[in-house]
């Protein structure tokens, strides 16, 4: 008798660790598909939004005519910005510190 309840335990435990196996097997699915959806949409937002891009279309709609068109390096925005350079003295203190 105590070795068939073992056995039924055994079987029912065995049971619920499959039924979450796959319960986590979709939502990893889930996850994968939703992760390629948000890189597609990066990706599509990204290149519509690249200078010759919008250049372009405010040419066609003659708001600008560029003469050249240049990338501006990317920086982090963690990196601290350095204090603006006067050509002439300037008799204000600035008011942050570095």
């Amino acid at each position: 008798m105590i070795l068939f309840v073992a056995v039924v335990v055994s079987l029912m435990g065995s049971m619920a660790f499959s039924t979450r196996a796959v319960t986590l097997n979709t939502l990893q699915d889930q996850l994968l598909q939703e992760q390629s959806r948000y890189a597609e949409q990066v990706s599509f937002l990204s290149s519509s939004a690249a200078p010759g891009l919008v250049a372009a279309k405010a040419s066609t709609l003659h708001l600008t005519h560029p003469v050249v068109v240049l990338q501006v390096p990317t920086v982090s925005l963690d990196a601290p910005l350095s204090l603006p350079k006067f050509l002439v003295p300037v008799s204000v203190v600035p008011r942050t510190v570095r």
